[in-house]
Formats: structure tokens, sequence, C-alpha cells
């Protein structure tokens, strides 16, 4: 499939309230030995040769809540996919089908236009989703220079963007899905408004810190492959 317009909303916190978040079993992934990070990453996605499988080129929109953890088959880091919004009912229904991930039906319309100059000067999403979201950002740099708490950028863009492998709990059990894509190259946003209430209703973050995102991350296109089927990992619980 291929994906635009990505925007990754990144907020660091400590990594005893990330574990809270995932299956007991799993350990979140850090930056620094202390803190990691849960994101919100929105997209325009197209499904042509989605999941690895011919498929007709329907157009939608999706955001997901997702941390990270050490993968424990690889000791790498893995995304933790927490909670989908997914604009069309076809695209939602498929998702469940075909991968089990937690994804909902929501509606949001996303804005993202970088014109002559290829500036994101106003990217503008708004939505509905356990109540109406929206978030406002700007474009503010065409690379990544350096990004606190990581030692390196290489290592930042590996943790937040370019995991090879997404876990999350389906069908009784935790699965993982392995993905493809290029290494990403991020351009770098500020927030100028971030209301997004799903993530309080969720007790993942209070009102105050959602409008304060730790960093912001833009990525104008990339190629993306879902392998299917998604696989088992036995031996972790519940939340």
């Amino acid at each position: 499939m291929t994906l635009r317009d990505m925007l990754y909303v990144s907020y660091l916190l400590p990594a005893e309230r990330i574990a809270r978040m995932v299956p007991r079993g799993l350990v979140p992934a850090t930056a620094d030995g202390r803190n990691g990070f849960l994101s919100l990453v929105i997209f325009k996605g197209n499904t042509k040769e989605a999941f690895h499988i011919p498929a007709p080129p329907i157009p939608f929109d999706q955001v997901n809540i997702r941390t990270y953890v050490v993968d424990p088959r690889t000791g790498g880091t893995a995304v933790y996919f927490i909670r989908c919004g997914i604009s069309g009912r076809f695209i939602t229904f498929m998702y469940r089908m075909l991968s089990g991930m937690p994804v909902e039906h929501c509606t949001f319309k996303i804005t993202a236009d970088p014109g002559d100059t290829g500036n994101y000067g106003n990217y503008h999403v708004t939505g509905d989703w356990h109540g109406p979201f929206t978030i406002t950002a700007c474009e503010t740099a065409p690379a990544v220079t350096g990004l606190d708490p990581f030692p390196t950028v290489d290592g930042a863009l590996l943790y937040l963007m370019d995991p090879a492998v997404g876990l999350y709990h389906a069908w009784g059990s935790l699965r993982r899905l392995r993905i493809f894509h290029e290494p990403l190259k991020p351009r770098v946003c500020r927030a100028a408004g971030v209301s997004f209430p799903c993530l309080t209703n969720l007790g993942l973050l209070n009102t105050e810190e959602i409008g304060e995102p730790h960093n912001l991350l833009l990525v104008p296109f990339t190629p993306f492959e879902i392998f299917l089927p998604p696989g088992k990992e036995k031996g972790f619980g519940h939340f």
C-alpha cells in the first residue's frame, strides 16, 4: 500500500507508565534507559497491494495509537498497537478480518498541502473518535538534526519510525505482524494545537499532556507492506 502525509505526534513518558499500556510480559523500549514514547500516527492510505496481496486502490485515512516495546524474539524495538481508527468502513472490516488488529471506524479528515514550495505550512486534522479531535501543525525544518533524549538521529528514527514488527492483542493472544518500508526521512514540525480526548478516555494522557507533545515528525510519502497472516506470541498475559 502507499501512505502519504504521515504525521507522528509523540509523547515522552516514564517507562512505568508505558508498562501499564501493554500486556504483561512485554517490556517498554526506552530511549534513555528510563523513558519511552507514546505516539499518534496519522496518514492517508491507499489499499493498492495492501497486506501483500492484490487489492483495488481504495483510499482511506487512519490514525494509530501506539507505543514501543522490546521485541520478545529479537530484543530490538517493536511497535505495540493500542488502538487504531480508520475512516472507511470496508477497510476497517478488512483489517479486522485479515489481521485481528484493534481497529474501529471513525470519521476524520486530513488537510495537508505542501504547495509549490513543498513545505507543509499547514497540516490540519479534524475528526471524531471517542470525542471530537483536532491537530494542527506546521513544518519547521526539512530534516531531523537531533532528537533528545536519543544519542543519535539514526537511533531516534529506528525507534520511532522504522521498527519492522508490530504487536497487538487479538483473538485472545498477543499477535505479531511483519512490515516493511524503506528507512523514512522525516521533516520536523511544530504543534500549533492538539486536542485528542480519546487518549484521555483510554487513561493514557491527561488533557494538558496531550497539548504538549515532545516532537512531531512528518513523512510526505512511502510505500508500505504488511505481511499476513499474523503470528502468535506465546507466554504473554492480558493487562
